[in-house]
């Protein structure tokens, strides 16, 4: 539905589709007035023959007519939908701007709460901050994008942009084949990690609640009352808050998930790479390129407006090592380090921003600011 006219004929059947249930049910009374905001996302900027290749489209309900290819895609649609506007495969590069003008419009009136993106890649992503005149209010993309993305998410918090994980339980689930001793390491805390019914959490709570903590936004994705239950804003806000090196353990048993063989699904829209030379974000390597297994957590918080990297000093040779990737402003990264180790946090133009002593007498964790 890309295009001005057929997006706006969407949300009018999407309205009409849920308002009357809604009206329906809050009754007379002001107390039993259902509070209701309704939000709209384009879920890709354009259509790709590929995806109806994904197992994700072959296997999704939300697809109960497949197709083969845009065009039969096309074909196939109702004839209110395309006397609505021209099709967009005629112009694919601009029909998702022109729905982005419908989506403007409906919020400024008052109808949508918030607007926003899902499936869109870097290029189409700087391409929406040239033309909006509002928003994106919401980005929703996959738990592999929130962790190897940096650019793109360094963007997103730098316009505001709200981020959607909406495949974080799927994802945490599919590393039970895929990577097992990385969502073991998750089942274990889960269950030492507070306490739900005396079970302590599951590995799919365990994450969900570790994002939430971090700002983003989940899906819980299911369709069991139990687990809705189970994954509810309520059960969620009330974990525990994590320590620095559970924060560390989590993130990293996540970047062994979405790195895992078979879990690596190219995302419609992306490109994602992956330089195998850096070191996974919060996971400290020594001089030699051994991953440490103890040490102090160190926690560096980036206050400034740009990406910065920490190395370490070899204290012998001087030979700097890359520990981390680009820390985005307004975010922190963690890191293993040892008592006497030099640090130096270096910006995106190679500037050397500032050095860091890991005091001898440092035990357990220490703060580093980055300004």
């Amino acid at each position: 539905h890309l295009g001005y006219e057929r997006t706006m004929l969407s949300i009018q059947n999407s309205l009409s589709d849920i308002l009357p249930e809604l009206n329906g049910k809050s009754g007379t009374s002001s107390s039993n007035t259902i509070d209701f905001r309704v939000h709209a996302v384009i879920q890709y900027p354009r259509c790709y023959d590929s995806f109806f290749m994904t197992e994700t489209y072959k296997n999704s309900p939300n697809f109960p007519e497949k197709h083969s290819s845009c065009h039969e895609e096309e074909d196939a649609l109702d004839d209110a939908s395309k006397s609505a506007g021209p099709s967009p495969l005629i112009d694919s590069d601009n029909a998702w701007k022109r729905s982005w003008r419908a989506l403007e419009e409906l919020y400024h009136h008052g109808t949508l709460e918030s607007i926003g993106v899902s499936n869109f890649g870097p290029f189409d992503m700087n391409g929406l901050y040239e033309i909006a005149t509002e928003g994106p209010h919401i980005y929703q993309g996959s738990l592999r994008t929130l962790l190897l993305e940096e650019d793109m998410i360094e963007e997103l918090i730098r316009h505001g942009v709200h981020f959607q994980c909406i495949d974080a339980a799927s994802a945490v689930l599919t590393g039970k084949a895929t990577a097992p001793e990385a969502y073991a390491t998750l089942e274990r805390m889960g269950a030492k990690h507070g306490s739900v019914d005396e079970d302590g959490y599951s590995a799919v709570q365990l994450v969900l609640g570790w994002l939430v903590q971090r700002g983003v936004g989940v899906f819980p994705g299911t369709t069991s009352a139990t687990h809705l239950a189970e994954n509810s804003p309520l059960t969620l806000a009330s974990m525990p808050k994590f320590s620095p090196r559970e924060n560390l353990d989590i993130e990293t048993a996540l970047l062994t998930i979405v790195n895992s063989k078979g879990s690596i699904n190219k995302e419609i829209g992306g490109g994602i790479t992956e330089n195998d030379g850096i070191a996974p974000v919060n996971v400290e390597l020594t001089a030699n390129g051994s991953q440490l297994d103890g040490g102090v957590v160190a926690t560096f918080f980036n206050i400034l407006q740009r990406n910065v990297r920490i190395f370490h000093v070899h204290p012998e040779t001087g030979r700097q090592v890359q520990l981390s990737r680009a820390i985005p402003p307004g975010r922190s990264g963690r890191l293993i380090v040892e008592p006497d180790d030099v640090l130096i946090a270096y910006d995106a133009y190679g500037v050397a921003v500032k050095k860091f002593l890991v005091e001898e007498d440092t035990s357990g964790s220490v703060d580093f600011t980055c300004d």
